[in-house]
């Protein structure tokens, strides 16, 4: 097998497990099968794309994808729909996919193989995700602007690391959102049933991804942003990544994740 089916099937499974996990934490404690069927629709055109998609080869066509995918994080501070004082969310048909979750994953691993020029997206993505207001996106802006300012030695990624961080405190307690079940509290419903499910959930969300994708710049970007989803959702009542009931996060580390395999890995690599 050549590496790169290989690398492909890595990438493949990093999704795979964890989203899995979910759909059967949602099958065993009694979701409506109409959540069963989204998450199940997300993950198969997302495991799609990783397969068989492709990006431009160009770093600058790839840049333009990363700051499109930003600017449309504005789309829901002008389009809505608005809930407990947030917008947060791009309306696709009767399904509503959670913008940061979306569209964050694809621009962090675009501007983590840019190191030029990629703040400049991210820096965008900020100030959208400032606006809306969402502190978990924003605190996952944070930690990948950690992990690439110190991989990278830049000053520019520390400082979208500093503004995340902060914003994230100011928007903490921001809107009065009912909590979800199946899509919040994941970890203490499952727990209430069953710790060794808890435990598997964990597992899944936390370690499974890490220690299958390949340890690049890219990647190490992708993992701090899928800890830094589902370690907000542990403390706040935000929504757990992969997991749990939600079309966006599994969308968009799927695009993340395909975008990974057509990349040519010019960071630095461990």
């Amino acid at each position: 097998m050549s590496a790169q089916a290989i690398d492909r099937w890595r990438l493949t499974l990093a999704l795979a497990l964890p989203s899995l996990s979910g759909l059967a934490y949602l099958y065993t404690f009694g979701a409506p099968a109409q959540l069963i069927a989204v998450n199940t629709g997300a993950l198969a055109a997302a495991l799609a794309w990783i397969m068989f998609g492709r990006l431009p080869a160009s770093e600058r066509a790839r840049l333009a994808i990363a700051g499109a995918a930003a600017l449309m994080l504005f789309l829901p501070l002008l389009l809505g729909p608005e809930a407990g004082g947030v917008r947060r969310w791009i309306a696709a048909g009767p399904v509503l996919l959670h913008s940061g979750a979306l569209l964050l994953p694809l621009i962090v691993v675009i501007a983590a193989s840019a190191p030029r020029y990629g703040p400049v997206p991210m820096a965008l993505a900020g100030a959208a995700l400032a606006l809306q207001p969402d502190a978990a996106a924003l605190a996952g802006l944070a930690a990948t602007g950690a992990v690439l300012a110190a991989i990278q030695r830049s000053l520019a990624f520390a400082g979208i690391a500093a503004a995340g961080a902060v914003l994230a405190l100011v928007t903490f307690d921001t809107g009065t959102l009912e909590r979800q079940v199946f899509t919040e509290g994941v970890l203490t419903h499952a727990a209430a049933h069953s710790g060794i499910a808890a435990a598997m959930l964990i597992a899944a969300l936390f370690l499974v991804p890490i220690a299958i994708l390949p340890t690049r710049t890219e990647t190490r970007a992708l993992a701090a942003l899928l800890v830094a989803f589902g370690g907000m959702a542990v403390i706040a009542p935000f929504p757990f990544p992969l997991i749990g009931y939600g079309a966006a996060p599994i969308l968009g580390f799927g695009f993340a994740l395909g975008t990974l395999r057509n990349l040519r890995y010019s960071s630095p690599q461990a």
